[in-house]
């Protein structure tokens, strides 16, 4: 997340922190970026098939000059750049330094710096700006979307991914359920999910209301494959929750309990080989400035 994937559930238990949120989230995509890229991103596996599509929905032109907000380790940035002509420009901003430097080679040519998404120290004026799977975990959306209407031409085109309502994206509900039912404190009330904006409507809606207009959402559904549930228990716990496995792992006991209950959940999307393969909902976002 990220998974983007902003895949990564946030700190856990006492009171949400907007700033010890960002804080955890810098130094898990720190540690976790290169497993990312490697096993999730650069092999547009899952959810990331999406990619094209998103790139595609921003129909971006060879002259086009292109902000990639929290642009993780390149995979849109690098979609983006095999459009561009010598007269365009590709900028990439992100939080961690990890992600970057991957970026940096995997989407060159293109500009790459670290910055927070609710803090762009830019003055340019952009003709497309595309987020992939991180709007829902920016602690002010709202804000960072407002920030990106100012930073857009008045002609210009912003295209956002964001997975769907836990039901659509099982990969991740299947092991949150009995994660939470097991420590239902692990995370803080009022801590961004990845679900956030998983209801198209309530994606419209916040897109309007930071100045953007003719809002079109599309909803596509990928496969993401796994070739058992030891490979998915590691997988998760691995990227997905990074953030919390220590707390997981903490209690031998609650930590068999989540993992029976998750490998009873998983058998529905077990094929006859036994390869799990889970559905996955992605909605994509277009909007113009208004």
């Amino acid at each position: 997340m990220p998974l983007k994937l902003s895949y990564f559930v946030p700190m856990a238990s006492g009171s949400y922190d907007p700033v010890n949120y960002k804080i955890s989230a810098m130094q898990n995509w720190n540690h976790a970026a290169h497993k990312y890229h490697s096993d999730w991103a650069s092999k547009n596996r899952g959810p990331f098939s999406s990619t094209a599509e998103l790139v595609r929905a921003a129909d971006i032109n060879p002259g086009d000059w292109v902000l990639d907000i929290a642009c993780g380790t390149g995979a849109v940035s690098r979609a983006v750049s095999q459009k561009l002509g010598s007269d365009g420009l590709l900028v990439g901003i992100d939080f961690s330094r990890s992600a970057l430097s991957i970026a940096k080679s995997y989407a060159s040519p293109g500009e790459f710096m670290q910055m927070d998404a609710e803090k762009i120290g830019m003055h340019a004026q952009f003709d497309k700006i595309l987020c992939q799977y991180a709007l829902m975990f920016f602690p002010n959306p709202d804000k960072v979307l407002r920030e990106l209407r100012t930073l857009m031409k008045s002609t210009g085109m912003l295209a956002i991914s964001v997975h769907g309502l836990a039901d659509r994206v099982p990969y991740f509900s299947t092991m949150m359920a009995p994660v939470l039912r097991h420590i239902p404190d692990i995370m803080a009330p009022g801590t961004p999910t990845v679900h956030r904006f998983g209801n198209p409507a309530i994606l419209e809606k916040t897109i309007c209301a930071a100045g953007f207009s003719n809002v079109s959402i599309k909803t596509f559904v990928y496969q993401y494959e796994v070739a058992g549930f030891e490979e998915y228990w590691s997988d998760y716990l691995s990227t997905t929750a990074v953030s919390i496995r220590a707390r997981i792992e903490s209690d031998p006991e609650k930590m068999q309990a989540i993992r029976s209950e998750a490998q009873e959940r998983s058998r529905a999307f077990m094929k006859k080989d036994g390869v799990f393969s889970f559905p996955w909902e992605v909605h994509i976002a277009t909007a113009m400035p208004r």
